[in-house]
């Protein structure tokens, strides 16, 4: 069954900067989709997208953790 939510207020980053906006993310099983308060869709990625850029995320945490953690050994 679909969702739609509304999230908190957000400035964008292009754009009317002096504008606030509050985006609706609709949800389903395929794919979910952020529109603006024109309902323009302004973002829209299916779970096999989600899921690369999860993992490309948390390979970043990792290697950032792993800097870290060699910077700690040298000292």
């Amino acid at each position: 069954m679909p969702t739609s939510i509304r999230t908190g207020l957000y400035t964008p980053k292009f754009g009317n900067s002096d504008q606030m906006d509050v985006p609706e993310i609709y949800i389903d099983a395929e794919v979910f989709q952020i529109y603006d308060e024109n309902d323009d869709l302004l973002v829209q990625v299916t779970y096999e997208e989600m899921r690369g850029i999860m993992a490309i995320m948390a390979a970043e945490q990792e290697k950032r953790h792993l800097f870290i953690k060699a910077k700690i050994g040298n000292n």
